[in-house]
């Protein structure tokens, strides 16, 4: 079975608005069949996320799970805002460990 778990690493350093946002999703919206996607989102050393952006994210409808990753204490700022976005797609939670959120991914979006 084709993995279905996609990686997005968020370039550092950088403020991740609207079009930026889109940019991403359409990559992750563009027709496809079978089951939805599982991604991990690492943001580890954004520099920030704005509202727009976070609704972007939280509106992908093939998405089955986010998972976002990061290692600081800024990066758990920033997860958690983009988390307080209504993700209507699944469940959405955030890590330090890449194999941790590999496994949630797993166990939530149905993955293999």
């Amino acid at each position: 079975m084709q993995e279905q778990i996609v990686r997005i690493v968020l370039p550092r350093d950088e403020h991740l608005d609207e079009h930026s946002a889109r940019v991403l999703a359409a990559g992750l919206q563009r027709p496809r069949s079978g089951p939805p996607l599982a991604v991990l989102l690492d943001v580890t050393g954004v520099a920030s996320v704005s509202r727009a952006a976070r609704a972007v994210f939280s509106n992908v409808s093939t998405v089955a799970a986010w998972a976002l990753l990061g290692r600081t204490p800024v990066d758990r700022i920033l997860a958690h805002f983009i988390l307080g976005g209504d993700f209507k797609s699944g469940p959405a939670s955030y890590f330090t460990s890449e194999p941790e959120a590999l496994k949630w991914l797993k166990e939530n979006a149905h993955v293999h």
